[in-house]
């Protein structure tokens, strides 16, 4: 197959390109970054002009994997206007090329769309479907909330193939530490340097790693059923739960940092759920299972930031 990635630079699209092409598929990435690969482009999702021009330069493709967006609960609260901009203008100039093409879309969605819900009660893929949207936490969720609307309409109306991804708690190596990055990163990357990092009390997360991740998305790809006017989503993600300060006290058993680094405080008021319960059963009944646990995980992500601290990762 032909497929074009957007956003196929970000930590995900690397790891998910080098599958397809073992697999023998022909890819082409789009992103932002100023970068001289044959099989490369830089586009704006939020500019069609540019989305037309990688066709006219490449083709016409069979899939269109649609990544590129603004990612974060803490991007989304200081950049709001641009997280809607790209993740919904972007996405609705995306599903404009996919019907030209004739191309099915893999829309990436969040796991925080579910909001509130996420709180009370073990969600599935349908969950979403009684979900008042006032009780999305944060601009994030609703720019993603309201992408996932928009291809709806498109697959309803308009004849639009496409199937939604929703990550829970993607992990691994290859993610640089910030306070907009995942908790993961920040308390490894604290840890190895000597500085405290926050735990928030009563959070529960199920970890997937990045290898896990892109198996669960290989399997969507080759074994979902496209059907007319009906837009289906999958959960991606483990469901290997383990409290927050579980992970912590993980991260500082394969660093060797003092127990003193980690501190437990309360979670903010606001932007976020404390618990994540999910159901993945919709996933396994493709194949999915879980090959990576938590603490190899965390062992190998630990391994590749000491390498970007000492200078010898090639990131």
């Amino acid at each position: 197959m032909k497929i074009l990635i957007t956003g196929g630079l970000g930590f995900i699209g690397k790891a998910l390109k080098s599958n397809l092409q073992k697999q023998g598929h022909e890819v082409v990435v789009l992103d932002l970054q100023v970068r001289d690969y044959d099989d490369y482009v830089r586009a704006d999702v939020t500019e069609f002009l540019d989305l037309w021009k990688t066709v006219k330069s490449y083709g016409k493709f069979d899939y269109v994997i649609h990544m590129a967006g603004e990612v974060g609960r803490l991007i989304g609260e200081e950049h709001p206007h641009k997280m809607i901009n790209v993740n919904d203008i972007g996405t609705l100039n995306i599903i404009h090329l996919c019907l030209e093409m004739d191309a099915k879309l893999m829309y990436f969605s969040t796991s925080e769309i579910y909001g509130k819900l996420l709180d009370t009660e073990e969600v599935t893929e349908e969950s979403v479907n009684h979900l008042p949207p006032f009780m999305l936490t944060n601009v994030y969720a609703i720019s993603k909330y309201f992408g996932e609307t928009l291809v709806n309409h498109y697959v309803v109306n308009y004849g639009l193939k496409a199937v939604g991804i929703r990550p829970f708690m993607v992990y691994g190596p290859g993610v640089i530490s910030s306070k907009y990055k995942s908790a993961i990163d920040q308390f490894i990357y604290n840890a190895l340097t000597g500085k405290e990092f926050y735990v928030h009390r009563g959070s529960e997360r199920a970890w997937c790693y990045i290898d896990d991740f892109v198996d669960g998305i290989m399997l969507i790809l080759e074994k979902h059923k496209f059907q007319d006017k009906i837009y289906e989503a999958y959960n991606v993600g483990t469901q290997d739960y383990k409290s927050m300060e579980e992970v912590g006290e993980i991260v500082l058993k394969h660093t060797g940092a003092p127990k003193e680094l980690m501190k437990v405080i309360e979670p903010p008021e606001k932007f976020l759920v404390t618990k994540k319960r999910f159901s993945n059963r919709k996933l396994v009944s493709l194949g999915f299972s879980q090959r990576v646990s938590l603490e190899e995980g965390i062992r190998k992500t630990i391994e590749w930031h000491r390498s970007v601290i000492n200078g010898s990762a090639n990131w």
